[in-house]
């Protein structure tokens, strides 16, 4: 398991293993040949150079690789590669170290297995996309998981919002704890990396939600959606709405309206502590039946109808609010901790200006506008 040793002066972490990580999940853009030769280089050189450490990989992702049996062909001579795999119960209790290759949804994806336990650091690399969670190009490989392997990486914390889900239908039982029952299979309490994002799917008409915070009324709004970031989601989709640019270790919560009908509705930064409730509306204002979809780090989840509401916390910092009567095994949220090492995602950096480089090189951070006669005679 792995620990994280402060560094003097810096929010920063070092990772220190107690012993070295032995299963490696490596999780992959699907069905793209550059991604898949990448994995297989990877493959190889765990196998070669790591002959201790074991290669976990998920079903469809052995599914493609046995489907490509030259992948693996060029190993050196003698090598051998046995990659295991299993359920999504089996690879998270193994799991020591998650190594991404592809684009920031492929972190996203793999992040998502844990949603619901400890996260194991993760290292990215990035195959043909840039993004905010992909430091390394694939090309560093070596060095970054050598790094990794011998304690010696930077790591950022990033934080998780908890969703919790309550359905309309289960507030007419008189036992709180029947509130989470259903006999359907739908998730109840998720966990998000970027956003929490309640829309109008396929509906032409705009949805009307009432928003909570800390147990006070905030405001009924008829929007779009409405999106719950997280710092790390403040450049996601939260940023195409017009939310703030929000440094990673910043805590908080990004409250930011989707096309809201109202001009006066800005985009707010919560504390982390806060305990965010919406409900959707029975009627818009016009009149209208209500009803919205709810989207996990941009997977669909739920269709949620009038009367129903989501919970929105920090995994670390909130307290529900125990006037909203929610089944006790939510309502008993420890004391926020900023020493609570195991909640959120330690992501392995490249450098310690990761972050202020990703805003100029990714989104051009205040660039300044170039006039048509310079473009055309330069």
């Amino acid at each position: 398991m792995a620990q994280y040793a402060q560094n003097p002066h810096s929010f920063f972490r070092t990772i220190v293993w107690q012993t070295p990580p032995s299963n490696i999940l490596v999780v992959k853009k699907p069905w793209k040949d550059e991604v898949t030769h990448a994995a297989s280089v990877f493959i190889d050189h765990i196998h070669s150079s790591y002959p201790n450490c074991t290669v976990i990989v998920t079903e469809d992702v052995a599914q493609e690789l046995k489907e490509n049996p030259g992948v693996l062909a060029n190993s050196e001579p003698g090598v051998k590669h046995v990659l295991y795999t299993g359920t999504s119960e089996e690879i998270v209790s193994k799991t020591d170290l998650i190594v991404s290759l592809g684009g920031d949804g492929t972190v996203l994806r793999g992040v998502s297995l844990f949603s619901n336990t400890t996260v194991p650091p993760i290292l990215s690399f990035s195959l043909g996309t840039l993004g905010f969670l992909l430091p390394f190009d694939f090309t560093d490989f070596k060095e970054a998981f050598k790094k990794v392997f011998e304690s010696r990486a930077l790591m950022l914390h990033r934080e998780r919002l908890e969703c919790h889900v309550v359905k309309k239908s289960r507030f007419t039982n008189s036992d709180p704890q029947s509130l989470y029952k259903s006999d359907s299979d739908e998730l109840t309490q998720i966990h998000a990396m970027n956003d929490i994002v309640l829309h109008r799917g396929s509906l032409p008409s705009l949805i009307s939600l009432d928003v909570y915070v800390n147990g006070h009324f905030l405001t009924t709004t008829t929007a779009d959606g409405l999106v719950c970031a997280t710092p790390t989601g403040s450049t996601a989709y939260s940023l195409s709405a017009g939310g703030s640019m929000v440094h990673p270790i910043v805590p908080c919560i990004l409250l930011t309206p989707v096309c809201p009908r109202s001009l006066s509705f800005r985009p707010l930064i919560l504390p982390s502590i806060s305990h965010i409730k919406v409900v959707v509306r029975s009627k818009d204002l016009a009149g209208h039946e209500c009803s919205a979809k709810l989207s996990i780090d941009g997977i669909p989840q739920l269709k949620l109808r009038a009367g129903d509401e989501i919970h929105v916390v920090s995994e670390a910092g909130s307290i529900l609010d125990p006037s909203w009567n929610l089944p006790s095994s939510l309502s008993l949220k420890k004391v926020p901790s900023t020493e609570n090492v195991k909640s959120g995602i330690w992501c392995v950096a490249r450098t310690r200006g990761d972050w202020v480089t990703g805003i100029n090189n990714l989104l051009g951070f205040n660039s300044g506008f170039k006039s048509i006669n310079e473009n055309l005679f330069h």
